[in-house]
Formats: structure tokens, C-alpha cells, sequence
């Protein structure tokens, strides 16, 4: 089951993924299938609800690069994925700067954070209402390291 809440700060306030309409449908991925095995680890359906519900350990710092693969492993989940929010240009100014023109990937809608979005967090907003909120970890993090952030957070 996927958890479709927002996520509550310690300060009492809610915040979540912009209120717009979602897309009914979208186009298909250009890759329906991952071309690399994307690293993430999700909360098994079964876990009580969390503000987190899993993590992503990225191959390169070149995350639009790889995001095909993540949001084909995701529809498994999620369902057709209509948007995706992110810093996108706090982590990729050292390929290219996205701008307005750039954010849109295979129908899939690339948007800024949400207002209060934690950084290093991603939210994978599904075409039925559905969400994700993935914890981005670093490519430069040793993979040993990495899986044991991934584990604590898939068992958190």
C-alpha cells in the first residue's frame, strides 16, 4: 500500500507536494523498463505510516540521467508517476543548470520542492493521488555505508 499523506515538521506544520490537478494518464516512459538497476530500497507495504518511504542511492551525481530507471522500478508501487519534486539545481549545477524549459521528462512533470520539503528528499507523485518521498543519498557515499542508511530507513 502506498502511504498518500503530507509530512508534519516537528514544528506542528504541514507541508506536502504543491496542490495541483494531476494528469489522469501521461505518456509511456522512454525506457519502460530500467536500462541500470536503479539502487533504492523501499518501506515494505505492511510498515506503519512514515513521512519517509524509502531511499534512493543514485549510481552518478547525474540524477536525470538515471531517473527513468528509478520511476520505471517505482510504477511497481507508485502507479504512472505524473510528477517529480526536487531541488533539481542545488545537486546538478555541476552538469547543468535546469531551468523551466528543461523540466519535463517523458510527460513526467519536474517541479521544484514543495514549500518545506526537506532538502535531500525527493516526492514521486503517482497519476491516482499516490506519493513517494524518497531520501536522496549521495553517489560519492561508500556502498557498505550507504545500504546500512538505506536499511535504517526501510526499517524505520
Amino acid at each position: 500500500m502506498t502511504h498518500n499523506h503530507a509530512i508534519t515538521h516537528s514544528n506542528g506544520n504541514r507541508s506536502g507536494p504543491p496542490e495541483r490537478p494531476v494528469p489522469s494518464r501521461r505518456p509511456p516512459a522512454r525506457f519502460p523498463t530500467p536500462t541500470q538497476t536503479p539502487r533504492f530500497l523501499l518501506r515494505p507495504n505492511s510498515a506503519p505510516p512514515s513521512p519517509i518511504d524509502g531511499s534512493w542511492f543514485p549510481w552518478t551525481a547525474n540524477l536525470t540521467d538515471e531517473l527513468d530507471d528509478l520511476i520505471s522500478a517505482l510504477t511497481l508501487r507508485l502507479g504512472p508517476v505524473a510528477r517529480v519534486c526536487f531541488d533539481w539545481n542545488a545537486l546538478q549545477i555541476s552538469r547543468k543548470r535546469i531551468d523551466e524549459f528543461d523540466l519535463d521528462s517523458g510527460g513526467i512533470a519536474l517541479r521544484e520542492p514543495a514549500p518545506g520539503q526537506p532538502p535531500h528528499t525527493m516526492y514521486f507523485l503517482g497519476c491516482n493521488g499516490t506519493q513517494l518521498v524518497l531520501v536522496l543519498l549521495s553517489p560519492d557515499t561508500e556502498p557498505d555505508h550507504a545500504y546500512g542508511i538505506m536499511r535504517t530507513l526501510a526499517d524505520s
